[in-house]
């Protein structure tokens, strides 16, 4: 009975594995296409039952730490990846792959997290896992393509001689901007705010998550 258990789990995880194949293409076209339209179906999705929830798609964590896993093996194809540790925690973050793709997934978790904070504050909710969890949720969805725009950008950026690095700013500011118009979108719709007021919401929630980002980091990996 055990060994048949076993091989329905590996079955229900092969299929789903493959199935992936489908799903994370497909899911990040739709994001990159349709931003605000993904959030609004990642926060109704939240709404389901559990076993009902994203069957069409990949759920909005997964979609990033496969997308963040993905990024780190074309790193190693490329031999671009430079991150050196220079202390015992930094020393263990890249000891191993799986370890520096869970550490990549923290910092850019926290777009999402601040973003979501800031939605429940703004709309006067408590401070509780419940309220959080659908926006962080659907928040992943748009970092997802964020750092796949930032990382093309500077891996590309890499490759070429002359003006490599105004190539990489260049590309980054464009993701990042990308990034400020669609969420200044959501918390106007969302949040019920006038442009400019959304616009500088969604500065804040940026420049908060980035310097935290960066406090983590020297304290994680160092100078």
């Amino acid at each position: 009975m055990d060994f048949l258990k076993l091989i329905r789990s590996f079955e229900d995880l092969l299929f789903e594995l493959l199935c992936w194949l489908i799903y994370y293409p497909r899911t990040l076209w739709l994001v990159v296409r349709h931003p605000l339209r993904m959030i609004d179906y990642s926060n109704h999705e939240q709404t389901d039952a559990d076993e009902d929830q994203y069957t069409d798609t990949l759920s909005p964590p997964l979609l990033l730490l496969i997308t963040l896993a993905l990024l780190h093996a074309l790193e190693l194809g490329l031999n671009t990846q430079h991150i050196q540790a220079h202390n015992a925690v930094g020393a263990m973050v890249v000891s191993s792959d799986q370890n520096l793709i869970l550490w990549c997934s923290f910092v850019y978790g926290l777009l999402p997290l601040f973003a979501a904070l800031h939605v429940v504050r703004r709309k006067g909710q408590p401070l509780e896992r419940k309220y959080l969890r659908p926006p962080f949720f659907g928040q992943c969805y748009l970092v997802s393509a964020y750092a796949l725009m930032v990382a093309i950008a500077t891996m590309t950026a890499q490759h070429i001689g002359a003006w490599k690095w105004a190539l990489g700013l260049s590309g980054a500011g464009f993701a990042t901007l990308w990034y400020l118009w669609v969420q200044s979108m959501l918390f106007r719709t969302m949040l019920n705010m006038r442009p400019l007021r959304a616009w500088g919401g969604a500065i804040l929630v940026f420049v908060a998550a980035f310097l935290t980002a960066i406090l983590v980091s020297l304290l994680t990996i160092g100078r």
